[in-house]
């Protein structure tokens, strides 16, 4: 006797807390077609390059150099230009300025290159490389990203 009340008490609860799962389970997998939010998050594209209508940035350079210490460098630059004519000069011509900065790193003297002064020498240098072979007039050089490696 104390087996079957036993037994019908464990059923009871068994039942119980099947009925409770199922009604947890409805609720939690609530079937409506209305969405959690009122509108559509909002995607901002982020991106590195320069907002400025003045500013010309060159595609990542790698390139060999002459130094006791270093052997290679990378380098991402960019030219801030003194007028949108002086740009548009650059920017049609893109590929030859490419080739005469690269010609210019892989023979220049790159020791000091590890030092202020050093970037700061190659910077005038390369402003002075753009006026002298394309006429144009660079305000200043940005070097966005600069490695020199072993």
């Amino acid at each position: 006797m104390r087996n079957d009340l036993l037994l019908k008490v464990s059923l009871a609860i068994l039942v119980a807390l099947m009925i409770l799962g199922f009604i947890t389970i409805k609720f939690i997998l609530n079937d409506s077609p209305t969405p959690m939010y009122t509108s559509s998050p909002s995607q901002i594209k982020v991106s590195n390059m320069s907002t400025d209508p003045l500013e010309l940035s060159l595609d990542t350079i790698f390139i060999n150099i002459h130094a006791s210490k270093y052997k290679m460098l990378k380098i991402d630059l960019a030219f801030k230009m003194k007028s949108s004519s002086d740009k548009k000069r650059l920017s049609g011509n893109i590929e030859n300025v490419r080739n005469a900065i690269l010609q210019y790193l892989a023979f220049m003297d790159a020791n000091n290159l590890d030092t202020e002064k050093g970037k700061e020498n190659l910077k005038q240098d390369l402003i002075d490389l753009m006026g002298n072979n394309f006429s144009a007039r660079v305000e200043a050089v940005y070097f966005k990203n600069i490695i020199i490696s072993p």
